[in-house]
C-alpha cells in the first residue's frame, strides 16, 4: 500500500472519528445543542464542527430544531408505528401540530404514519379503519366532531389499538390539548381589561363566536371568557350574551359576525370572544366591513397562528391579542407520552398545553423574529 494511500486512509478514518465524536456530544435524546456547545463537547474546533453537521444533517442524522440554532439527533431505530390522524391539512393550526409530531418522531425513532380527516366526518371514520387494517401500534386522533368520537374510538377499542385525542375528547382515549376553562378565563380578564380602561366597564354586548360541532369541552373556552369578563366589570346581564356558530373557518365566521353587528346601533359596544383564531380574524374583518373599530369592538382570539400573530401587531387592529395553544409544541409533550404508554407505564387520563396571553407588546418572547 502506498503512502499516499496511507495517509488518505488515515485522513477518512479521522473524519470519521470526528463525526461519531460529534454524535455522542447528543448524550441523552432530548439534547439540543448549538454548534458552540457540540464545539465545547467534542474539543473540536467550530469550522470543523459545521462542516460535521453539515454533512450529517444531509445524511439524516442530527436535525436543526425548528426555529432555532440548536440541533438534535435523530433516531434512526424506527421501532413503533404511530398513525396520526390530523384534523385538516387546511389549517395552520393542524399543520404546525404535524411539523412538531414529526420532528418529535424522529427524534425519538418513531414511525409516523400522517392521514388527514379533511374536516369531514366520513374520512375521519374512513381514516380509523385505515389505520387498524395497517396494523398500527397506536393512534394520535385529532377530529373535532364530537358525535363520532365514540365510533372512532369503538373502532380503535376492537382493534387493541391505544389512542391518544387532541382538543376534542374520545372516550377511552388520553386527552392532550387545551385547558379550556382557563384559556378562556386568559381571554375574559383581557376583554375586561380593555372594557374597565377604555369604556370605564360599560359593555352592551358580548359575543361569543362558537363552535357548536366540537361538544361541550372546547365550549369551555366561551365559559370562562364570560366568567373572566365578569371577574373585572362585574355582572353582565344574560341577555347580552350572545351565541353565534362561527364554525371552522374565516369566511364563515366573517359572515355571521357581520350580520350581528349591523343589527346593531353604531355606539354599543361589544366584547367579542372566539373559539379559535380563524373565528378571530373573521371577526376583525367583519367589524372593518360595518365601519366599526376598536373604539366599539374588540376580539380576542384562542390559537395564536402566525396569520393572527401579525394580525394583532397592525396599528389599532381590533384583536387585541390571542390566547397561546402553542401548536407546534404538542409534539415534543405528545410524543413522549405515546413511548410511556406503548411502554406499559401508567398514563394520565389528561395532559395539557399551557397557555399564555399573547399580545402586541409580548409577541416577540413567545414567538421571536426570524433572522
Amino acid at each position: 500500500m502506498s503512502e499516499k494511500t496511507n495517509r488518505t486512509n488515515k485522513y477518512f478514518v479521522e473524519v470519521v472519528a470526528k463525526a461519531l465524536d460529534v454524535l455522542d456530544a447528543f448524550r441523552k435524546p432530548e439534547d439540543e445543542l448549538t454548534l458552540s456547545e457540540i464545539a465545547r463537547r467534542t474539543n473540536l474546533p467550530s469550522s470543523h464542527v459545521f462542516r460535521l453537521l453539515y454533512t450529517l444533517e444531509q445524511k439524516g442524522w442530527v436535525r436543526k430544531v425548528n426555529g432555532s440554532k440548536k440541533f438534535h439527533r435523530v433516531n434512526r431505530t424506527q421501532r413503533w408505528r404511530v398513525g396520526f390522524a390530523m384534523q385538516s391539512g387546511q389549517f395552520q393550526f393542524s399543520q404546525e401540530v404535524l411539523l412538531g409530531l414529526e420532528e418529535a418522531a424522529e427524534k425519538h425513532g418513531v414511525q409516523l404514519i400522517v392521514l388527514d380527516n379533511e374536516y369531514r366526518e366520513d374520512v375521519a371514520l374512513s381514516n380509523a379503519q385505515t389505520f387498524v387494517h395497517q396494523g398500527v401500534d397506536f393512534v394520535i386522533e385529532f377530529q373535532v366532531n364530537e358525535r363520532i368520537a365514540p365510533v372512532i374510538a369503538h373502532t380503535f377499542v376492537e382493534a387493541r389499538i391505544p389512542c391518544l385525542a387532541i382538543d376534542i375528547p374520545q372516550p377511552g382515549a388520553v386527552y392532550f390539548g387545551a385547558n379550556n376553562y382557563q384559556a378562556g378565563l386568559l381571554a375574559g380578564r383581557a376583554l375586561g381589561e380593555y372594557a374597565r380602561s377604555q369604556w370605564k366597564g360599560n359593555v352592551d354586548k358580548i359575543l361569543l363566536l362558537e363552535q357548536p360541532i366540537a361538544g361541550v369541552v372546547p365550549q369551555a373556552r366561551m365559559t370562562g371568557a364570560v366568567n373572566g369578563i365578569q371577574e373585572v366589570i362585574g355582572a353582565v346581564p344574560g341577555n347580552s350574551v350572545v351565541h353565534l356558530d362561527a364554525g371552522a373557518s374565516e369566511p364563515e365566521s366573517r359572515q355571521v359576525t357581520g350580520e350581528f353587528l349591523r343589527s346593531l346601533p353604531p355606539g354599543e359596544k361589544v366584547l367579542i370572544a372566539t373559539i379559535h383564531d380563524p373565528a378571530a380574524l373573521g371577526a376583525v374583518r367583519a367589524i372593518k366591513d360595518t365601519g366599526r373599530s376598536k373604539k366599539n369592538s374588540v376580539i380576542i382570539g384562542h390559537n395564536a397562528t402566525q396569520e393572527a400573530r401579525e394580525e394583532i401587531c397592525k396599528p389599532n387592529s381590533s384583536l387585541l391579542g390571542l390566547v397561546g395553544f402553542f401548536p407546534e409544541k404538542y409534539g415534543e409533550q405528545i410524543i413522549p407520552l405515546v413511548l410511556k404508554i406503548l411502554g406499559g407505564e401508567p398514563a394520565p387520563p389528561m395532559a395539557f398545553i399551557e397557555h399564555a396571553l399573547i399580545t402586541k407588546e409580548n409577541v416577540a418572547e413567545y414567538y421571536p423574529p426570524k433572522l
